[in-house]
């Protein structure tokens, strides 16, 4: 036994070379808006007391973990790799992460922007842990759900309401999926203005230099190696076209990003710009309320659904005692209205909700980090859920929850407010911007 342990010993001696050790997984929130969903985090009881009883939820929701969305990355970072080569100074981490790229265009292969099996697993246990919470919503619940026309959306809503009625057999779900929800779901298009605002660097203006200063030179400069004649400018793009591949690797089922190619500070880095810029891109600044505008008609939507669904309820319940049968005077009401988008859908949205931790109202971009974190807001598979309670007295109350935690719908240390105040203080915003 002893010899078998010296072979293991000496075989594994020769396998490892002296000074160098296994590769350490790069933390990861600094994957930024492609970071799986953290299930660790999501809470596991309500925070209403028994006397409240859920009937009806807002649910919405980012798509789950996907593929990259194309090939134009990869080939950018090939097109500098065979300039490198060409001049003799490709590295040896340049040839690996080559390499990588060939792995990453292998698996993707005819699979690109399409949600992954990481989003469709996802997607079950977000609806799984939903149904847990409030089990009896999902009785004899109606379903409403519409979804963007990209198909990564529409696979997850499918995913989403396919896992409820498998967990609950009497739930019936009408989908849509359509350009026609534009307004609502994909709202960084459709408005016109805001559209303007986020494809024209118009959100760049005043803070060029501050933005460029975060992207370090050095991990393209150790793949492309100092003959490669690219300026320090170039090195530091093709160090976030590096990051980008590096970042999206667990969202489609490859080993998550370890330090061959970035250390841990290089990374935090390049994911405190992509963070900067999402938020100077796809939230309410001290600089432009565009944002909050363009998402205001999805948070109109969200109240004048729910506020039907209450009164389809109450219709339901005063003909019940008058001896009559609703369903054949009017409807049965919905359970829950699902509204499937993007990250650019929810950004914009908690921001004019002024949920916590989704809004920062400071000039000083360089305590963003610490106060507004893309990870936390919309990883992939993100959702927000707006709850509604009814007391036995007949009062409406309201919870929310954002990514399966539960946040202070006003702030304050309330978590189950009343719906009138709460609809009224979401109306306030929309007024406000």
């Amino acid at each position: 036994m002893k010899k078998i342990y010296l072979l293991l010993t000496l075989v594994m001696a020769f396998a490892i070379p002296a000074g160098i050790s296994a590769a350490t997984p790069l933390p990861a929130r600094f994957s930024g808006t492609m970071m799986p969903y953290d299930f660790s985090r999501v809470a596991d009881k309500a925070v209403w007391p028994d006397s409240l009883r859920p009937v009806y939820v807002a649910h919405v929701a980012r798509h789950g973990a996907r593929y990259m969305s194309s090939d134009k990355k990869l080939e950018k970072l090939r097109k500098a790799i065979s300039e490198s080569r060409a001049k003799g100074s490709l590295t040896r981490a340049g040839e690996n992460f080559e390499r990588l790229l060939d792995s990453v265009a292998s698996l993707s292969d005819g699979k690109w922007g399409a949600l992954s099996e990481v989003g469709r697993r996802e997607e079950v246990g977000i609806a799984r842990n939903l149904y847990s919470l409030m089990p009896s919503l999902f009785r004899h619940a109606r379903l409403n759900a519409i979804s963007s026309y990209v198909p990564r959306v529409v696979m997850t809503m499918y995913e989403f309401c396919h896992e409820l009625t498998w967990l609950s057999h009497d739930v019936s779900a009408v989908t849509a999926e359509g350009k026609e929800f534009d307004p609502l779901v994909r709202c960084f298009e459709a408005d016109s203005l805001y559209d303007d605002f986020r494809q024209h660097d118009l959100w760049r203006r005043g803070h060029e230099d501050y933005l460029d200063s975060m992207a370090p030179a050095a991990p393209a400069m150790r793949l492309f190696g100092k003959k490669s004649g690219f300026s320090d400018k170039k090195l530091r793009t093709l160090t976030m076209e590096i990051y980008d591949i590096l970042q999206s690797l667990a969202a489609f089922g490859m080993p998550p990003a370890d330090d061959e190619f970035m250390t841990e500070k290089e990374y935090e880095s390049c994911w405190r710009l992509d963070n900067t810029e999402h938020y100077l891109r796809n939230a309410d600044t001290p600089w432009s309320d565009l944002a909050g505008k363009a998402s205001s008609p999805l948070l109109a939507r969200i109240i004048t659904d729910a506020d039907a669904s209450l009164g389809a309820m109450l219709l339901g319940q005063t003909l019940m005692r008058d001896g009559m049968h609703s369903a054949a005077i009017a409807p049965e009401p919905y359970s829950a209205n699902l509204y499937f988008g993007h990250a650019e859908t929810l950004m914009p949205l908690l921001s004019l909700m002024q949920v916590e931790g989704c809004h920062y109202e400071s000039t000083d971009l360089s305590s963003l980090a610490d106060r507004w974190v893309d990870s936390d807001i919309v990883p992939l598979g993100a959702h927000l859920d707006v709850i509604l309670l009814a007391s036995p007295s007949g009062k409406v109350m309201a919870a929310l929850m954002l990514n399966g935690r539960f946040l202070h719908p006003m702030g304050g240390s309330d978590y189950v407010v009343s719906w009138e105040a709460y609809r009224d203080w979401l109306l306030s915003r929309i007024r406000a911007v």
